[in-house]
């Protein structure tokens, strides 16, 4: 089974390695967390590892996202960068440019004509400000699919407190590994802190992991035991 690493070694260290290939996982984030810069670091490690990657952009336009990227990493091999802003022209080989009508079903064409090692959504609540429910675990549900046939790694990001609460739930039912992401105010200072909730086919840490954003990405500190 191949392990997909996310780039940020302790987090790598507590998966037992990183991500398993057939699996699909969901970052949840208070708004503010960060969980934007964790997709750009396993974007950025596939690619420089050789893996065909996909991100999805929902809310940042191509130039935006490349512009974010190069804060963190200079330099990166380029991957496969698709914005599903309104007003942005790229596309994948053109597939997204011809169901953009249904950007559901075009980002299910886009996955279904090739192989990618790595796919990451940024961000979930995208489709469920757009589709019902059904209609989103469903696309999940797809992803799945996708994961398992073709031995690859999804990273659903998700915004914590903008959905109802039954959405949040079924994300959280469905895929096979979900992380929160936090922030807590203590002393005058915005901590930010990361648990894991559930993941397949490793046994859950109880620590939770602080970490802060620098020029170089995601640092994680020491962890902390839950008491």
């Amino acid at each position: 089974m191949k392990i997909f690493r996310t780039g940020i070694v302790p987090l790598d260290a507590q998966l037992g390695g990183g991500i398993p290939s057939g699996s699909v996982v969901a970052l949840i984030e208070e708004p503010g967390a960060g969980g934007d810069v964790f997709s750009y670091h396993f974007a950025v490690e596939g690619s420089n590892l050789g893996d065909n990657v996909l991100y999805i952009a929902t809310d940042d336009s191509v130039k935006d996202v490349r512009r974010y990227l190069s804060l963190y990493f200079p330099r990166y091999q380029d991957f496969t960068l698709i914005s599903l802003k309104s007003d942005e022209e790229t596309d994948a080989k053109g597939y997204l440019r011809k169901t953009m009508y249904d950007v559901l079903s075009g980002v299910k064409t886009i996955i279904k004509n090739e192989k990618f090692d790595r796919v990451i959504i940024n961000n979930l609540t995208f489709f469920f400000s757009r589709y019902s429910i059904e209609d989103v675990i469903s696309l999940i549900e797809f992803f799945l699919n996708d994961a398992r046939e073709k031995e690859s790694a999804y990273m659903l990001l998700l915004t914590k407190g903008m959905l109802e609460e039954r959405a949040e739930i079924a994300v959280k039912h469905f895929c096979d590994g979900v992380i929160e992401l936090s922030l807590r105010e203590v002393e005058n200072e915005i901590q930010r802190r990361l648990k894991f909730i559930k993941f397949k086919g490793i046994i859950v840490p109880r620590a939770v992991m602080r970490y802060e954003l620098t020029d170089r990405g995601v640092k994680i500190e020491p962890m902390m035991r839950v008491p």
